[in-house]
């Protein structure tokens, strides 16, 4: 036993039961969390209603819900508070004020005076605000004060001193103080006084220097004591006080007691219920006065250890208990991340299911209780043993307890759509072979499912629609992109890789060919079958990304002509940010998006523009000014240049500094650039025209140390270029090599050498 329930230390755990709670109660990291619950298609809310429970519901944080933290702290006391003085004052102060008063310190020196003024009898300025010729008035704010004066001891909150490596220790609340509440106790006849006074007893005693008071003082009184929120946070102190001496059994077994007893007290009493042995466990057992008290103590068995076991045992006592709702739900989200299972590839969720992994013994137990039809609610059995025939393969079986679940089952929209959600698994799972036929079955459903999950998570849409809070607890995402990644393969099976990519898409399809062709085509021949439709909605990659693609792909081989025939059948394409011919001695992205443009370009301008000039340039027109051009054209088209925006493409995908290796030779490639720049070079008329030209071939041959192995950061980040030298060499007399001097960092300290 020792091995399979949690030991967290219990050194500080009572505290939690106290106003404030020192522990923070997220367990597991945010992302596990997420992919424990996306790949689970069971909302435990749909069949739990009591709203105790949902913090156990399972997740890899400590406890299920984002605001977990918050429901953790006492102060949820406030209101129940807040609403018994309010009826025992008979609203002489009104909820607003006894809600800051009771739940904040905001008020505390005003509740001091007003104590003062009724001690002394001489009314101030705090007390003139209430009526203290109210006996009832009087006791309130006496208690309150008294209440009050004990938080140096009941909120503390321990702080870490790293010098000792140990925490700080509480300030403890002297005995005399318990003796003095016992005797406040002991002497008012107010039965509602004497309750709380009784409850501030044990709180005080519990924070004392003498603990064990706490148990003597409940033993001899708590029989005279109603069995409310008071009394099973009392209850929760002496199993606290309990557990620390050791007696663990009778810990574990109050805090069984408060579980089965005190909802409001259920999260405490799981996280502070620790049997350290086996024997500690049925000894708990044996204290138990009740069916509902063992089945309690086997709920947070289950909590812990074996889920199946528990469901066995209290099903065994009563099958009409109330917890086995609840550990039903917590046993099959447990097996749904055992068998359910998701990665992100590039772009698209993959999931899967892995049925094999399925626990026989709560298959067997769920198929057994379902037949037995004597629970609290059979349809929820009956669900969970469809979903479960549905992995085994018996499609039929489940489709029997499916049915039967929808006709017994009450009309809530999330049950009746989780019993949907379970019959479409079952319907795609049963389908081996893509047809018209299996396509138009699994149409309606489909289409059903995906834009469920739309709607939940688009809030807006959601909400527009006037879709119940309850219903967004559908747990769609993981059936979404299951079902695709099925329909997918079964496509891919067939060879039909134009709908598995569709359905499910791949990093590298348009890598090959002979698939964008087809995919091309698929879409020209402007298919618009209903399963068409839905394919295509799934689908982020439309025709005109596709000819967008082509274009790209000729431009970076040097295709103007096909680039910009392809660029033609756009119907949009992007203006890019800088001027795309600009070839500085400074590369400087930024700076030429932010400069004044004459003309703006977009991928087609731009590539018509690259036409022109290398038609000039074959006609011997301009032809250093043009290779220069066409050299930073292209120089601007690669990661390094200030057109960026030219290769961004849902295909291509690309963006910031890492590129894949996919496209990496063709967007840190500078071969074209150096082809221009080297023609310029070679018809250049003078030194300035040659020192230009070399400057710019420089970059070149920067960028490709940076791509090699001499290139080690921190160690050889800098070489002296060939182009540098003979920039030195052969121009230093030009003004453009002045102007590398000032311009280029790198090159001054070279020329300084």
């Amino acid at each position: 036993m020792s091995t399979i329930f949690s030991t967290v230390s219990l050194k500080y755990s009572a505290l939690i039961i106290s106003v404030i709670s020192i522990f923070s109660i997220s367990g597991g990291g945010d992302d596990e969390s997420y992919w424990t619950n996306y790949n689970s298609s069971f909302a435990p809310e749909a069949f739990v209603d009591d709203e105790s429970y949902e913090p156990l519901f399972y997740s890899t944080d400590m406890f299920y819900g984002y605001d977990n933290y918050m429901q953790g702290h006492s102060y949820r006391f406030v209101d129940t508070q807040v609403k018994e003085w309010n009826t025992y004052l008979e609203n002489q102060i009104s909820k607003e004020t006894l809600n800051v008063i009771i739940g904040t310190d905001s008020l505390n020196d005003v509740v001091a005076k007003v104590c003062s003024a009724i001690k002394t009898n001489k009314p101030n300025g705090a007390s003139r605000k209430y009526n203290l010729e109210n006996v009832k008035t009087k006791h309130f704010f006496e208690f309150i004060n008294l209440a009050k004066s004990l938080e140096e001891a009941t909120n503390f909150y321990p702080d870490w001193d790293y010098k000792t490596d140990t925490y700080s220790e509480s300030t403890k609340i002297k005995t005399s103080v318990v003796k003095k509440i016992e005797k406040l106790y002991n002497e008012t006849t107010d039965n509602f006084l004497k309750e709380k006074y009784w409850f501030l007893t044990i709180k005080a005693s519990f924070y004392s220097e003498n603990r064990s008071n706490a148990i003597s003082f409940f033993n001899g009184t708590s029989a005279k004591v109603e069995k409310g929120i008071s009394y099973y946070r009392a209850l929760s102190y002496l199993a606290g006080i309990n557990y620390a001496q050791k007696k663990y059994a009778l810990s574990n077994y109050q805090f069984a007691v408060v579980f089965e007893n005190c909802p409001i007290l259920r999260k405490e009493a799981i996280f502070d219920f620790k049997p350290q042995e086996t024997k500690d466990f049925n000894e708990s057992l044996n204290m138990a006065k009740s069916i509902e008290e063992k089945a309690a103590l086997w709920t947070l068995y289950g909590y812990y250890a074996d889920p199946v076991e528990a469901i066995a045992k209290v099903y065994e006592l009563d099958p009409k208990n109330k917890h086995l709702t609840y550990l039903l739900t917590r046993a099959v989200n447990i097996e749904e991340n055992n068998l359910n299972h998701t990665e992100y590839v590039k772009y698209t969720l993959k999931s899967y299911v892995n049925e094999s992994k399925l626990d026989k013994k709560l298959y067997a137990l769920v198929t057994e209780i379902a037949q037995t039809n004597n629970t609290m609610n059979p349809y929820m059995w009956d669900i969970v043993a469809g979903y479960f025939e549905t992995l085994k393969g018996n499609y039929s079986k489940a489709t029997t307890h499916l049915n039967e679940a929808k006709k017994t089952a009450p009309q809530k929209a999330l049950v009746q759509n989780q019993i949907k959600l379970f019959a479409i698994f079952n319907q795609v799972s049963k389908t081996k072979v893509l047809n018209p036929q299996t396509e138009n079955e699994l149409l309606p459903n489909l289409v059903w499912l995906y834009n469920y999950n739309k709607q939940i998570q688009n809030s807006t849409e959601y909400y527009s629609k006037e879709t119940s809070d309850e219903e967004m607890k559908l747990r769609t995402d993981f059936l979404v992109s299951w079902s695709r990644s099925y329909i997918s393969n079964l496509y891919k099976k067939q060879n039909n890789e134009v709908m598995s990519e569709l359905f499910s898409r791949e990093d590298n399809y348009y890598a090959k060919k002979e698939r964008l062709e087809k995919m091309q085509t698929y879409f020209l021949e402007n298919k618009n079958t209903a399963w068409d439709k839905l394919a295509q909605s799934l689908y982020t990659i439309t025709l005109d990304d596709i000819y967008e693609y082509n274009g790209i792909m000729f431009a970076y081989n040097n295709q103007i002509d096909e680039a910009i025939d392809e660029f033609k059948k756009c119907k949009k394409l992007d203006t890019l940010y800088g001027n795309p011919f600009n070839g500085k001695i400074m590369d400087c992205i930024d700076c030429d998006h932010n400069a004044k443009q004459k003309t703006k370009y977009t991928k087609l301008t731009f590539m018509q523009k690259v036409k022109e000039i290398q038609d000039h340039v074959a006609n011997d027109v301009e032809t250093y000014s043009g290779n220069i051009l066409l050299g930073n054209a292209f120089y601007n088209m690669s990661h390094y240049g200030n057109a960026r925006l030219f290769y961004n493409n849902p295909i291509v995908d690309q963006y910031g500094n890492y590129i894949d290796e996919e496209y990496s030779d063709m967007l840190y490639n500078n071969s074209q650039t150096e082809y221009y720049y080297k023609k310029a070079l070679s018809v250049a008329q003078n030194d300035e025209e040659k020192a230009k030209a070399t400057f710019l071939l420089t970059k070149i041959e920067r960028n490709k140390f940076y791509l090699s192995k001499q290139y080690v950061p921190d160690e050889v980040d800098f070489i002296t270029f060939k182009g540098y030298k003979t920039l030195m060499q052969n121009y230093s007399n030009t003004k453009y090599y002045q102007e590398v001097i000032n311009e280029c960092g790198y090159f001054s300290r070279v020329a300084d050498q």
